[in-house]
């Protein structure tokens, strides 16, 4: 497989991550939740493969893990790993998502060292979640606000040029956006985005994967079926003519 300038298909962002997270044991229904998240954020302009890698390499060496508890605060709730462990992005993602459609916006909600904020941001756009803040300081000390506008619009303002895919390991808050707190960091650097415009460029162009991509794929590759005598009588793999 070509390793660089390789372009792919949103399908092929669907089928190649969903099978990826199922390589590191995230059980089905969340693996095509991760990958419906990467989808958006090929969508958006942005490498998938350099946003998610953080987290599958997290699970694989269990850095991090799927558990995950919550716990009611004065404010509103905070998500965390019960374990000595960092919380996945992969679980966390979808905790979120669930937790904003049944309580709505009624209070924050913190999310405790999770290791690729991106990727819950990502979850909260694919699912169309909007008049959000979501804000975090990451191990860097770089510092983040996502602003989910509307279905047509949302931005970032950050306060360094460091990319927000290559921010890791931060505590999260989401609440709800409003005008007083729109854009509170100081001197902060405005990145906007029109997603209509920016699922067009994706659908003339495809999905640009860079060198993150090969150890994708070997995630991918560990739910792929042996070549074996035994598996090609079973039925495993292509037919040899049309009507096989």
């Amino acid at each position: 497989m070509s390793k660089n300038g390789l372009t792919i298909s949103l399908n092929e962002v669907l089928f190649y991550f969903t099978r990826a997270g199922f390589g590191v044991k995230a059980p089905i229904g969340v693996s095509e939740d991760f990958a419906r998240s990467n989808i958006w954020i090929a969508q958006n302009g942005f490498d998938p493969s350099e946003c998610s890698l953080v987290a599958l390499d997290n699970l694989d060496s269990q850095k991090s893990s799927l558990s995950i508890q919550f716990e009611k605060t004065g404010d509103g709730g905070r998500l965390f790993c019960p374990e000595d462990k960092v919380l996945s992005a992969i679980e966390a993602s979808v905790s979120c998502v669930d937790w904003i459609e049944f309580n709505g916006l009624d209070g924050d909600l913190k999310v405790t060292n999770v290791d690729c904020p991106l990727l819950v941001v990502s979850a909260l756009g694919a699912n169309q979640c909007s008049g959000i803040k979501v804000s975090w300081v990451d191990r860097s000390n770089n510092q983040y606000q996502v602003n989910l506008s509307d279905d047509s619009n949302w931005e970032i303002i950050a306060s360094s040029e460091t990319p927000i895919e290559q921010s890791n390991y931060a505590d999260i808050e989401i609440s709800a956006l409003d005008g007083a707190n729109k854009t509170p960091i100081k001197n902060g650097k405005l990145k906007t985005f029109n997603i209509a415009d920016e699922k067009l460029k994706t659908l003339n162009n495809g999905v640009s994967v860079g060198d993150k991509w090969p150890e994708i794929y070997e995630y991918f590759s560990r739910c792929l079926v042996k070549s074996s005598a035994e598996s090609r009588a079973s039925g495993a793999g292509a037919g040899l003519v049309d009507t096989d």
